[in-house]
């Protein structure tokens, strides 16, 4: 067997199209050029890779699991001409991270006011997403390291580094009235209105399960968001709502203060560093994951 990467960066863009023609121009071939590269590819692995219709191309079963190993090939090799570049050019090189709306001004630019005086050539691409899109991008390649709360282990793919502990709290404004109780369950919630994470997301469903494992109606939203941002901060301080947000969130909003609720099993969430299983670490790599730690360190 004699792989080219030509052959698999071409299969891999057919992959992503679904369609010969737009694969080719995407890779600045022809389209009968493409077609002998995934033949060529078929051929060499002796497998029926894609299969060909009017609708476009869909991969078999055997196709589907080449996949995964296309991708971890052509990860491993744009890593090593990445590597290699930034190794000739010095202090020099790019650095491709991810981060969610949680993590981009809590840990992610706190690390880069360390980073970037020391490295004054880097060139950082921030990339902002949701946890499981920029999780997949590590995994693919697309990503060096992302930033990201998780609630459980990640996919065997990635590898997961602790950065803080962040667990979920209730919070309220300072001036609510349940901020001079001492302790608070549940039901003393009853009849409030929150700000809550969207319905599909882990920390949502984990209060859910509290509320019903206390035979309690499930909390009543009136503004979901996926990240608590400065305005969304600012909202809860000058209202009468409650809501379910990270403790690190209470560092960015002097008017926000958690509430005593005793909750049962404190409701899980970490931040960490997500890299790719067996990837090798850039020197560039290294520094922002020292600059994280050395974020975290404060954090603490």
């Amino acid at each position: 067997m004699n792989l080219s990467l030509r052959d698999i960066e071409y299969f891999l863009a057919a992959v992503e199209h679904g369609n010969l023609d737009r694969a080719a121009a995407s890779c600045g071939v022809s389209q009968p050029a493409l077609s002998k590269s995934l033949q060529r590819l078929e051929a060499d692995t002796g497998l029926g890779l894609l299969d060909r219709s009017r609708r476009g191309l869909r991969l078999t079963s055997s196709g589907l699991v080449f996949l995964e190993h296309a991708r971890k090939l052509w990860a491993e090799y744009r890593d090593a001409v990445r590597h290699a570049t930034e190794l000739r050019v010095g202090q020099a090189g790019l650095l491709r991270v991810g981060v969610t709306g949680a993590t981009v001004d809590s840990v992610a630019m706190p690390a880069m006011r360390r980073l970037l005086p020391r490295r004054p050539a880097l060139r950082v691409q921030l990339t902002q997403g949701l946890s499981d899109d920029l999780n997949e991008q590590v995994a693919s390649g697309a990503l060096d390291l992302a930033v990201t709360p998780i609630y459980a282990d990640v996919p065997v793919t990635l590898h997961q580094e602790l950065i803080v502990e962040d667990r979920l709290c209730v919070a309220a404004s300072r001036r609510h009235p349940l901020t001079a109780r001492r302790k608070l369950a549940l039901r003393d919630l009853a009849g409030l209105r929150w700000i809550l994470p969207k319905p599909s997301s882990i920390a949502r469903n984990a209060l859910d399960a509290r509320y019903a494992e206390n035979g309690l109606p499930l909390p009543a939203a009136a503004l979901e968001v996926e990240h608590f941002s400065k305005g969304t901060l600012e909202l809860l301080a000058h209202s009468d709502l409650v809501a379910l947000l990270p403790q690190s969130a209470l560092a960015a909003a002097r008017d926000v203060v958690a509430l005593p609720v005793a909750l049962g099993p404190p409701l899980p969430r970490s931040i960490a560093l997500i890299s790719r299983q067996g990837t090798t670490w850039s020197p560039l790599m290294n520094e922002f994951r020292r600059a994280i730690l050395d974020t975290a360190a404060d954090m603490a």
